[in-house]
């Protein structure tokens, strides 16, 4: 979904369509957006068609190479509801929830404390069309995803932001976005990025204080 793949085609998004350059443009030069998107990546299972897509197992990498890094977005969920991964809604949420706790356990040099986190919760598929149809032909096992999501994430210290207050899965394939959701979507991630920031500099000035 992030890494922009045109719903019914094989093409991708330029980058400044995508949610992640809209965030960035959005945000303006004070701010440097790192796009580390896969198409196909999960939360934590591999994927028996396509090496390197499980996101636990490369998350560390990631982070120490662009380190230092304030704000970790995640967007991840979907893919695992392929029918090659074949994982229920609980099982993703905790393999979200796993794949959390070790960024927020992650510090490496020059940070002198692990990345804040903001979980964008994906929209639940009701229907892959198309090219998808077969790939997520047993997409129900997704059903309750994002109060699943919303349920593992309780307690733990993240951000959250639910996609589907903002933007529909595309009705070409079901799965991803079209390019104006995207626009929506880097435009309100955008604002919880704001807000982030402007909490963090009043709780540092108020320690120096």
């Amino acid at each position: 979904m992030s890494w922009g793949i045109v719903p019914g085609t094989r093409s991708r998004l330029p980058a400044d369509k995508r949610w992640t350059g809209v965030l960035q443009s959005s945000l303006g030069k004070e701010y440097r957006i790192i796009e580390e998107c896969l198409n196909g990546r999960t939360t934590q299972f591999e994927d028996a068609n396509r090496p390197a897509r499980n996101g636990l197992e490369h998350i560390q990498m990631i982070i120490e190479s662009h380190s230092p890094v304030e704000l970790v977005i995640v967007m991840l969920g979907i893919n695992d509801f392929q029918d090659v991964i074949g994982v229920s809604s609980k099982e993703s949420a905790l393999g979200l929830k796993t794949l959390i706790g070790k960024v927020q356990g992650l510090s490496p040099e020059p940070m002198r404390s692990a990345a804040q986190v903001l979980v964008v919760i994906p929209p639940e598929i009701k229907g892959p069309l198309g090219m998808m149809a077969d790939k997520f032909s047993g997409y129900e096992r997704g059903n309750g995803s994002e109060l699943e999501y919303l349920s593992v994430l309780q307690g733990l210290s993240v951000h959250t932001l639910e996609a589907s207050k903002y933007v529909s899965l595309s009705k070409v394939d079901g799965i991803h976005l079209d390019e104006p959701e995207h626009l929506t979507l880097g435009k309100a991630v955008a604002r919880q990025v704001i807000e982030i920031g402007s909490s963090r500099k009043c709780y540092v000035r108020r320690r120096v204080q």
